[in-house]
């Protein structure tokens, strides 16, 4: 067999090489990095929707009434244009409600948008959902928005081996990140004759024409990459109504349950990170309830956490499942479930419909304090 190098020195060169790269992260400081824009910009819609959320902080400048902001869950649950509309008829004035969304569950992810995001623009309502990845999953994204030269004070507290996860996603994005000196990236458009991947692949529809929401048009299926029933609309007849919507206060504390299983130490970490954030830019927090398929038949909100004491003054809104779905028939909940775990179209609708009041009724009450 070879040698895998010809000489000792050919050797020494490689192994100075990775050296160099496993200490460029530490090396480059915050200076030397490209504006934080960039980290969106590189970013096209094969990749999520960047050029919309990228548009959203760094173009789009007015003030935000209400954003949605998280995975993949509140991309497809709530239709923001109906959102916008009430809230508009509501105030007498036109209203600013956005989704900024994305693929992959993770409270880093959140904290690092939100953090670009009020950086730029104000936001008086915020509203997420629980961003709890699967074990051992981290976001796919991370060397794009992660830089340890101006990140690495963010990770004090967790364990060696977290740091050293986040330490090697600076690595892998750090070539990119010297390259948008050279050359910086131009965003994608909003808007092309050719559609996008969400638009083609999602059938959820372009989300910068529908102010960052995913409206998808898939009827049922267990695997989201697998063959789905055609899509028809389809609204549920129940018995809910919005008055069936739930904050968590004394008196619901017996609709909520509380899981007592610990949260993983850096999802915790980054949650209190988020938490954090939202009291220094004085935002109002709701996290907001999102049913999956097998929670549908639950007479009480299930959460991962008591979110209150992990995060202080958050606001839990739900519905419980056995009232927002009533008796519905599993092929009935099959037309307003695109896979186990996001809503369609119809289930996009009929859920805004629903919680949208409460959301208002926080708003208001937002802008008292």
């Amino acid at each position: 067999m070879r040698p895998a190098f010809a000489s000792t020195p050919s050797a020494a060169a490689f192994a100075l090489l990775l050296l160099a790269l496993l200490v460029l992260p530490a090396v480059v400081g915050k200076n030397l990095l490209p504006p934080r824009e960039q980290a969106y910009a590189r970013l096209g819609w094969g990749s999520g929707p960047y050029p919309w959320i990228e548009n959203q902080i760094y173009h789009e400048t007015n003030d935000i009434d209400i954003v949605f902001i998280g995975s993949s869950h509140i991309f497809n649950a709530i239709n923001t244009p109906y959102v916008q509309a009430q809230l508009s008829a509501r105030l007498g004035r036109p209203a600013v409600v956005r989704t900024l969304a994305w693929g992959g569950a993770g409270y880093d992810a959140l904290y690092f948008i939100a953090r670009d995001l009020l950086a730029q623009r104000r936001v008086r309502l915020m509203v997420f959902y629980d961003e709890h990845p699967a074990p051992g999953i981290r976001h796919n994204q991370t060397p794009a928005w992660f830089r340890f030269g101006s990140d690495a004070g963010l990770l004090a507290g967790l364990a060696g081996r977290e740091q050293g996860l986040f330490y090697f996603a600076a690595i892998i994005g750090m070539p990119r990140n010297l390259l948008s000196l050279v050359r910086p990236n131009l965003p994608a458009p909003l808007v092309t004759d050719r559609p996008n991947y969400w638009e083609t692949v999602v059938s959820g529809g372009n989300p910068a024409t529908q102010l960052g929401c995913l409206r998808v048009r898939r009827g049922f299926a267990l695997d989201p990459a697998a063959t789905f029933v055609p899509f028809a609309p389809y609204m549920p007849a129940t018995a809910a109504r919005p008055a069936d919507a739930l904050v968590y206060v004394p008196a619901t504390r017996e609709d909520f349950e509380f899981s007592h299983a610990p949260l993983p130490a850096w999802s915790a970490h980054f949650a209190r990170q988020f938490a954090a954030l939202a009291r220094q830019q004085g935002v109002k927090t709701v996290m907001l309830y999102l049913p999956v398929r097998a929670e549908v038949r639950s007479t009480v909100i299930p959460e991962r956490t008591c979110w209150p004491d992990l995060l202080g003054d958050v606001t839990l809104l739900g519905i419980p499942p056995a009232k927002l779905f009533g008796s519905l028939t599993g092929d009935e909940l099959d037309k307003i479930y695109a896979d186990p775990a996001h809503f369609n179209q119809n289930g996009q609708e009929y859920f805004t419909r629903l919680i949208t009041p409460a959301l208002i009724q926080l708003y208001e009450a937002a802008g008292k304090h």
